[in-house]
């Protein structure tokens, strides 16, 4: 299980992350030796302070060895304590006594308290001060600039104290408890299993954004067995940059409104704790709390500058437990801002801590990430005036690290390059990680040849029946720059044979599945398609979607020979160019009319067809999987142009025709109020064809919900040669339903949906098939058209069912008198969200 609970950790979470020397530590009573929460904890000549949580732990970054800790708390005596003293002190145990004073004998009558409010509070009046500057203060809304950048990342296991004999894991790969630390994380023991390092450049700019030039790099990770690159987009999505001077705080797909941004006082508390004058300029501390527990909204404490900037220099920030995340059972952030040149604000030190967990004792996922940042104008990394590169076969990247870190590694961080590699060794953890890259890949193999996917083996449908299938490619192993696949399928029932042979070849030297491609395709096939069916990253066959509603023996058969042209560029604008050449036939109930289709055989449709397409996704970052590709959501809006020229009498082919489809899509994040996908898309195609080759709309017949197509839309039921559709979704991600008593506990997050479907079929190309009324032939199926209107259809559903579960109730609005129509449906899906 625990095996299990490892594998799943490290595909959907596995960077987090690591921060360099700190000092640890937690505060007792010294009567009860109880933990107290709430203590200060200060490092002397400084604005740097942080609080103790509910277990009265602290942690304090880079604390220099000559410098003092002072630690103060209502009803105790304040304690100062050398760090000299701490020396060789893993985590330090400090014991406040109480403030005891000889009192006489007092009534206190307590006011009631008073509610809070923004009207007249000075805390508000200075935060709107500071809401009033942000911009001014953000370095990125100034000019353009440079930063050294140093990141650091780390990641370990997190296991209970008590559990550390019992674990599987631990008695499996022994070595691994010679590098825990117990320390560290009070209560949990800590085992590394990831470290990456990070040197570059940093360049802000307000009008080309954010980049990051990587001048070297220094890990030891166990994911190779996996797809790296697509596991580190994801994870960038995941836990990217933080910074308070952005309207919204982007964690996973969960977006938290800074307590600086311009909605801020309509969702925060803001509390003047405490005037710091012990350094200049003087500062505001300030705490910040959620105005409703429940809503994605920070904890902790800003620190604002009183010298007439407003600019916020430092924050703490935590998440309380209610916040709805999901396996998040711990973050905190601590953020540190410079001043450049320019009088703007840049973050210098950013500082994420995640405790991540599926189940609240079990085992789980520590980590940090630290960003150290600093104003540079040089294009060469240097510290002190030291050049950082170094060459020679022991440092291929030329980077000196121990030079290059701002701080140095931890014990706990220099154990984890130790404990990968002893990890890479052994061949139970190669066969663990073998079988991780079968569950995300559906492909088994580790040799020249791999077979999948094997969710694909069996299926059935009204049509083939029971469906059996075989296949596979060649791997990295055979080539990397040429890729061979093909499988073969047989049907009990139309006891036909299907097959793909196809070879695809990598121009640029890399892997024609690493972005950005640049490659040829080619390939024979033999298949049944379900007509209008678009089913993104999964196979048409997948035995999950052999579970249908309705009647679906209406197919076709489609014998294909087709070449295409692939080519991506860096700023994610590609373009695709292809020849196909076809045949056509009727399967299951369907049957072609051979006078209207003017062949000898009417069972045949041929079509010859040159296609192209242009996509342009700016910033786009991709889960790129060994055979499929996942968008990670990052807002920004995605552009495709399609089309597709039909020629008459090229090899056969029976009809010219002109096709052309735009669409768009985007997400618009709406902070508190969760986030919204709008798709848009809008074709036509001139030319008379029969309706075969006519735009079928896209009709979902599974019972999972799927956002670019019709859930409630019959296959085959609506086809056109124009048409414009517009889909929008929007996920609440528990805003209201965490205000509502009980409901709240259960993390669910609320979902609406509208689509609308605007199309028509120009009289020329009624000329095959009667459209809107029962056909003639009851061999041939019932078409309509949508020159009667709209197709509309709406859905509310709810999320993070047991943390993985969808399920929607979909309304259909039109065309309700249509043969086969059920006016209402329940949907599910199945997806990890966070």
């Amino acid at each position: 299980m625990q095996y299990r609970f490892l594998l799943v950790l490290l595909f959907f979470t596995s960077r987090l992350f690591g921060q360099g020397t700190s000092l640890t530590g937690i505060v007792l009573d010294a009567s009860t030796a109880k933990p107290i929460q709430g203590v200060t904890v200060k490092l002397s000549n400084t604005v740097k302070s942080v609080a103790t949580n509910k277990e009265g732990q602290f942690q304090l970054p880079s604390v220099p060895d000559n410098w003092e800790l002072l630690f103060s708390a209502v009803g105790y005596k304040k304690q100062v304590f050398p760090m000299s003293v701490a020396q060789g002190k893993k985590v330090l145990i400090i014991r406040l006594e109480d403030e005891q004073q000889s009192l006489d004998e007092v009534v206190v009558n307590a006011p009631k308290k008073r509610k809070y409010t923004n009207k007249h509070n000075p805390t508000v009046d200075l935060i709107r001060k500071v809401i009033e500057k942000r911009d001014e203060n953000n370095a990125l809304n100034g000019t353009a600039g440079s930063y050294q950048e140093y990141e650091k990342l780390s990641m370990s296991l997190s296991i209970q104290n008590q559990k550390v004999n019992k674990s599987r894991l631990l008695k499996h790969f022994g070595f691994l408890k010679q590098g825990m630390d117990t320390l560290k994380y009070p209560g949990r023991s800590l085992v590394p299993i990831f470290m990456d390092e990070k040197i570059g450049q940093r360049k802000l700019d307000a009008l080309k954004g954010n980049s990051f030039v990587l001048l070297g790099e220094n890990q030891s990770r166990v994911d190779q067995y996996l797809d790296e690159d697509g596991i580190d987009e994801y994870l960038d999505k995941i836990y990217g940059e933080t910074n308070i001077y952005d309207t919204d705080v982007s964690i996973g797909n969960r977006r938290f409104l800074s307590p600086i941004a311009t909605l801020g006082p309509s969702f925060y508390k803001y509390y003047l704790v405490d005037t710091l004058k012990d350094s200049k300029p003087w500062h505001a501390k300030i705490r910040v709390e959620p105005r409703n527990r429940e809503d994605a909204l920070f904890s902790g404490f800003i620190y604002i500058r009183l010298d007439g900037s407003y600019a916020l220099d430092q924050a703490e920030l935590t998440i309380n437990e209610a916040t709805n995340i999901n396996w998040v059972k711990g973050l905190n952030i601590v953020l540190n801002y410079s001043e450049n040149q320019a009088h703007r604000f840049f973050l210098s030190r950013g500082v994420l801590t995640i405790d991540m967990g599926i189940f609240k004792d079990g085992m789980g996922l520590f980590g940090e990430k630290v960003t150290s940042r600093s104003a540079s104008n040089e294009t060469q990394l240097a510290v002190n005036g030291k050049a950082l590169t170094r060459t020679g076969p022991q440092n291929p990247n030329g980077i000196d690290w121990n030079l290059a870190r701002p701080e140095k590694l931890s014990r706990l961080e220099e154990q984890a390059f130790t404990n990968i590699d002893s990890l890479k060794q052994s061949k139970s953890f190669k066969n663990l990680m073998a079988l991780g890259s079968f569950i995300m890949s559906g492909y088994y193999g580790r040799g020249v040849i791999e077979i999948g996917p094997v969710p694909s083996f069996y299926s059935f449908n009204p049509v083939e029946g029971s469906r059996f299938k075989f296949g596979g490619n060649t791997t990295d192993i055979f080539s990397k720059t040429l890729v061979l696949d093909g499988y073969g399928a047989y049907g009990t029932k139309d006891r036909q044979w299907k097959y793909n042979m196809g070879a695809t070849y990598s121009f640029n030297g890399e892997s024609v599945y690493k972005f950005p491609v640049k490659l040829v395709s080619a390939k024979v096939s033999k298949e049944v398609q379900v007509p209008g069916q678009d089913l993104n990253f999964i196979d048409n066959d997948n035995f999950l979607l052999s579970f249908r509603r309705g009647e679906n023996d209406k197919m076709f058969y489609l014998q294909r020979r087709q070449i295409e042209y692939w080519q991506e560029f860096e700023n994610h604008l590609s373009f695709k160019v292809g020849f196909f050449n076809q045949i056509l036939s009727p399967g299951g109930i369907l049957e072609f009319d051979r006078r209207a289709f003017r062949r000898s055989n009417g069972n045949e449709l041929w079509t010859s067809a040159f296609t192209g397409e242009i996509r342009w996704a700016p910033h786009e970052k991709l889960y790129q999987g060994k055979r499929y590709r996942r968008i990670i959501n990052t807002g920004q809006p995605v552009f495709t142009l399609a089309a597709q020229v039909g020629v008459k009498g090229l090899l056969g082919g029976d009809y010219n025709y002109q096709r052309f489809i735009l669409n768009a899509n985007k997400r618009f994040f709406a902070s508190q109020f969760g986030f919204a996908d709008i798709v848009f898309e809008s074709g036509i195609q001139f030319g008379k064809v029969p309706y075969p080759l006519m735009i079928i709309h896209r009709a979902n017949q599974t019972y999972s919900y799927q956002l670019n197509s019709y859930n409630l839309m019959n296959s085959m039921e609506f086809m056109s040669d124009k048409y414009t559709s517009l889909l929008l979704q929007h996920s609440f991600n528990g805003f209201f339903l965490n205000k509502v008593p009980l409901l709240k506990k259960l993390d669910l997050r609320e979902i609406a949906s509208v689509k609308m479907l605007y199309g028509a079929v120009d009289a020329s190309n009624r000329y095959t098939k009667s459209f809107d009324e029962l056909p003639k032939d009851p061999r041939e199926p019932q078409l309509f058209s949508l020159n009667n209107g709209a197709y509309i259809e709406g859905s509310v559903g709810l999320s993070n069912i047991f943390k993985i579960l969808r399920v929607d109730l979909v309304r259909r609005f039109t065309y309700l008198n249509n043969p086969g129509v059920s006016p209402w449906g329940v949907r599910a899906k199945i997806g990890i969200d966070f």
